[in-house]
């Protein structure tokens, strides 16, 4: 049962998907897209994964859409921290190099992510467990307190599992 609602779930978000960049939502489009995103899974996980989406990415998507919202609260707050540093023109970057704790690659790539698209930072190079990230005004230049500036609330909801 866990594993049918698991299916379920990858092929809506699949078919939300190809909704969105058909940019319409017909009948025809959400027919076409539960049938694509169907064969694709199927076409994926028979010809290019070494097991099943089930076992290899595991998500719940509760929690997915709980990372979201916080992800874009995190994204509006520090977007709008910013404005006034560049309307004043008093933006002066700095380049942090900070670690993880993370170890899987997909949470490593979804902190990464998540950094870059909060305004101020930028995730510049990824090796192992260290992230190269351009800061915008950094509030400190101590390591572990830059790292928790830019990743802590971040790195806790991935930990959590999405």
């Amino acid at each position: 049962m866990k594993k049918t609602a698991y299916y379920l779930q990858l092929i809506l978000i699949y078919t939300l998907l190809w909704v969105i960049f058909m940019e319409n939502s017909h009948l025809f489009t959400i027919i076409t897209g539960l049938l694509i995103a169907s064969f694709s899974i199927t076409l994926i996980e028979r010809f290019m994964l070494h097991g099943t989406f089930y076992e290899l990415y595991p998500f719940n998507f509760y929690r997915m859409l709980k990372f979201s919202l916080f992800l874009l609260k995190e994204i509006y707050r520090s977007g709008l921290s910013m404005i006034p540093l560049l309307l004043k023109g008093k933006a002066s970057p700095t380049f942090v190099e900070i670690t993880t704790d993370l170890e899987d690659n997909l949470a490593l790539v979804l902190l990464s992510n998540a950094i870059t698209l909060t305004p101020g930072t930028i995730t510049v190079d990824i090796e192992g467990q260290r992230l190269l990230v351009l800061w915008m005004n950094p509030t400190t230049t101590h390591p572990t307190e830059a790292a928790e500036i830019i990743k802590g609330a971040i790195e806790r909801k991935i930990t959590e599992g999405i």
